[in-house]
């Protein structure tokens, strides 16, 4: 039996490079739908939602692949090659005039993240076990929204300091270096699962049948939550904050940019998810009931998104901050709920479905939302989005009531 590996060994480094990978992404989520910003790049508005979306379609490709490599080959080699043509395709951002080379960037990064993301969740899967699921899993998703608060605030920041290629060219620069970093440091853990999944073998004289029914039911709170949060939100933020502030905030008498102040709403936000990824996970743990902490969190999400379609900006800021809570939670449940179904062999299979399906939501979320705010206004995409989390409440309130079922009916 090989030893269980530390957490911290691996989420430190893994956590890192997964948080640097994102700078070039979230640079054009936070400054792209601007309209002076996507003539520098030499693509029209209309342009913007397809590209913020083709990455997702990409995805939808590439996971299934890179999902059966990462069950069939060691997972460290795929991760590094994935961070570096990642590195790449922020590099094309920034040299990239007009639609070519940009859509050819956002299908390179598509399948980078198809690596780098579930790559990352299946190594975690290999390192923990049932009693620290939730919370192991939680922490993980914690150094994504990490990444993604400290790289929306950075892409505001390096388009106003340095300008559009300049931010993108900086961007490329310390994603290469989480490549070099994940060279040096990042532990291989595929021998650990192979360990433990051949003697679940030997314990169950079988192979355990691929879970579809469970796979599926994991997928559908993720398709909710990526729709709402990658998609809408991401691709509408700086349009929402336009509605109350225009050009910038004025703080003590000093003016800062639209972009820049849209970056720092962003960071604060997922600040909260920051928070919520690790707790939800520790709470579903703790009471065995995952489906239970989902209720809730959605619960709390459709409330949410109701208050960000208020015209007060003070109503629609606590309204952002409480849907954010969602968002933390329900991306650390989807791994959780894999794990407990999927057998150390499936991991990378299991993962890939759940994350295709999830970015299937987020594909379609920008060019949607951005197609529908011209025609009904931004408050009412944003109740749209509450009762998509209303729909997503009452699967999870039946697939509650059965898991509690099954817990006290106990093992037969």
């Amino acid at each position: 039996m090989i030893d269980k590996m530390k957490p911290a060994r691996l989420l430190t480094p893994l956590g890192i490079g997964v948080a640097f990978s994102l700078f070039g992404d979230s640079t054009l989520y936070t400054v792209l739908p601007k309209g002076d910003i996507a003539s520098q790049a030499g693509i029209s508005l209309a342009m913007v939602g397809l590209l913020l979306g083709l990455n997702r379609v990409a995805r939808i490709v590439s996971n299934g692949p890179l999902g059966m490599l990462f069950d069939r080959l060691p997972r460290r080699p795929i991760m590094v090659v994935s961070l570096f043509l990642g590195a790449f395709s922020t590099l094309l951002y920034g040299i990239g005039y007009g639609p070519r080379i940009l859509i050819f960037a956002r299908i390179l990064w598509g399948v980078c993240w198809s690596g780098i993301w579930i790559g990352a969740n299946t190594m975690v899967l290999d390192i923990i076990c049932d009693e620290d699921r939730g919370h192991i899993n939680g922490r993980l998703q914690m150094w994504f929204f990490i990444g993604v608060a400290l790289t929306n605030f950075t892409g505001g920041l390096f388009t106003d300091m340095f300008g559009y290629r300049g931010g993108l060219y900086l961007s490329a620069g310390l994603t290469l270096l989480a490549a070099f970093m994940w060279m040096i440091l990042l532990p291989e853990t595929r021998d650990i699962r192979l360990d433990e999944s051949l003697e679940d073998n030997e314990n169950s004289n079988g192979v355990k049948s691929f879970p579809w029914k469970k796979t599926f039911q994991a997928s559908y709170p993720l398709f909710s939550v990526r729709l709402v949060f990658a998609g809408v939100l991401a691709s509408t933020t700086i349009l929402w904050l336009q509605q109350f502030f225009d050009r910038g905030i004025i703080v003590a008498n000093t003016m800062i940019p639209i972009a820049t102040a849209t970056g720092i709403f962003s960071a604060l936000r997922i600040l909260i998810s920051i928070i919520s990824a690790p707790l939800s996970g520790k709470l579903s743990d703790l009471l065995g009931r995952r489906w239970l902490v989902i209720v809730f969190l959605f619960i709390i999400g459709s409330f949410g998104m109701f208050l960000m379609a208020s015209r007060s900006i003070w109503t629609t800021v606590m309204g952002a901050l409480l849907s954010a809570i969602t968002g933390g939670g329900i991306q650390a449940m989807a791994p959780s709920l894999i794990g407990d179904s999927a057998s150390g062999k499936q991991h990378g299979r299991t993962l890939s479905i759940v994350f295709t399906i999830g970015d299937l939501g987020s594909a379609i979320g920008p060019p949607l939302a951005l197609f529908l705010i011209p025609l009904t206004g931004i408050s009412r995409v944003y109740i749209y989005c509450a009762f998509i989390f209303i729909i997503s409440l009452l699967h999870a309130v039946y697939l509650s009531i059965r898991e509690n079922s099954e817990k006290n009916a106990g093992p037969a």
